[in-house]
């Protein structure tokens, strides 16, 4: 069997190191997803491995004992040697994927009497032609030397090829940039600057974030695994006092499915350090209480001298159940503005005082979207299509992920298997 395998993650690795046991011919199209940006969560030293790859290692004269997991290590000595060695033996790109398609068939054509499985699927990538070209000289040199220099140098952008293949196996994660609202796309959004960062690269701009004054003011929209990440990793620049950071996201509950389903280390972060703040804002709260009341029993005479004590505004600011519906610049392009809105039939149970705000307009120096999304833009056919098999690989901050990913793609050899007899794999 022909398959190809899309995305970069541990779990796209294991996939392919068993079906290259299972004797297939694959071809790995390895993107740009970066996990290692995930820390909040401590990984134990076998995280991300498999008896598998661990005995392909043995096999290989490797060893990966590490006695406690960094990133780094993990892709040194374990993620390379693999990949050098599939590189040994199947096909390994790094090639942009364009879209995957059927080759013949349109979406949802039937062939009389027969499975759409008889059609094979279409991989169309970008492909550098200096590294095409260069790759003719090592496996064709009778071909690159009739390739002109004229025509060398015609070869200026990127050209575009394809593959056909009987399976697909989408293994891409969903750190892709989304929009500002789960709906779709705020109001003015495409006019967005450098001030408005997406998926990874918010989280990665929030991992070097210091309190500065140009940047006294985040908005945050989301309350999701990623969300959660960018929080903590913003968590020095939270604690300073000066800082003061806007949570916008459609759950009621910001962060309850997060929580329900993350990894212990993670959780315990997110929930200490909201502790910490809410905690501080109470004692503000306190001290604005009393100062109130002995304002209040001053006479009116003095009153009028002696300012009312203003009440305070939580440095950690919670829009839950809202849509950002519109985002805005000034002028002078120094402050973001988001508009937000709550619909009827959701509530908002945290900083509920936020859902009666006649003009709910929030200005910001910058602003995180956690919203991400899988580009399923380039697949092109039907989710339930045989032969098309499809995992979201989980996020590092998830509990027990990555033995629930294995057990998903134990699954999906066995579907695979129902397909295909291999040779020596049963």
């Amino acid at each position: 069997m022909k398959i190809a395998i899309l995305g970069h993650s541990p779990l796209a690795l294991e996939a392919a190191l068993r079906f290259h046991l299972h004797g297939a011919a694959l071809t790995w199209y390895i993107d740009q997803d970066d996990f290692s940006l995930f820390n909040s969560q401590e990984c134990s030293p076998t995280q991300f491995t498999s008896d598998l790859g661990i005995s392909v290692l043995t096999e290989m004269g490797a060893t990966y004992t590490p006695r406690t997991f960094s990133w780094k290590e993990w892709q040194d000595r374990y993620e390379k040697p693999l990949i050098d060695y599939l590189k040994a033996h199947q096909e390994i790109k790094f090639d942009e994927v364009v879209s995957v398609t059927k080759r013949f068939l349109a979406p949802r054509e039937q062939i009389p009497g027969r499975s759409r499985f008889l059609d094979l699927f279409r991989v169309i990538h970008h492909v550098n032609p200096k590294d095409f070209i260069e790759e003719q000289k090592e496996t064709n040199p009778e071909t690159y030397e009739r390739l002109t220099q004229e025509f060398i140098n015609s070869l200026a952008s990127t050209i575009e090829m394809y593959q056909d293949y009987d399976l697909v196996l989408d293994l891409r994660s969903d750190l892709g940039k989304a929009s500002a609202s789960v709906s779709g796309r705020a109001l003015g959004e495409s006019r967005a600057t450098d001030k408005v960062l997406y998926a990874l690269d918010a989280l990665k701009a929030a991992q070097s974030m210091e309190a500065t004054s140009d940047l006294r003011e985040l908005a945050l929209i989301g309350s999701d695994s990623l969300s959660a990440e960018i929080l903590l990793a913003l968590e020095t620049w939270l604690r300073d006092q000066r800082s003061r950071m806007f949570i916008i996201t459609t759950e009621e509950e910001p962060y309850s499915h997060f929580t329900a389903q993350a990894a212990p280390a993670s959780r315990g972060k997110l929930e200490e350090l909201c502790k910490a703040i809410e905690a501080e804002f109470q004692k503000e709260i306190d001290t604005f209480t009393h100062k109130l009341r002995e304002w209040q029993e001053l006479d009116d005479f003095v009153q009028a001298k002696i300012p009312k004590p203003v009440e305070p505004i939580p440095r950690l600011n919670f829009f839950s159940g809202h849509n950002v519906t519109a985002i805005d610049e000034l002028i002078d392009r120094k402050r973001m503005f988001l508009t937000l809105e709550k619909p009827e039939f959701r509530d908002g149970k945290k900083h509920p005082e936020n859902n009666y705000l006649e003009l709910k307009t929030v200005g910001v120096d910058k602003i995180l979207v956690a919203h991400a999304r899988r580009n399923d833009s380039i697949v092109q056919v039907d989710h339930e299509e045989p032969g098309f098999f499809s995992l979201l690989p989980a996020r590092p901050n998830i509990d027990c992920g990555w033995e629930k990913d294995l057990m998903k793609l134990e699954g999906i050899e066995d579907e695979i298997f129902k397909l295909f007899s291999p040779v020596d794999s049963h």
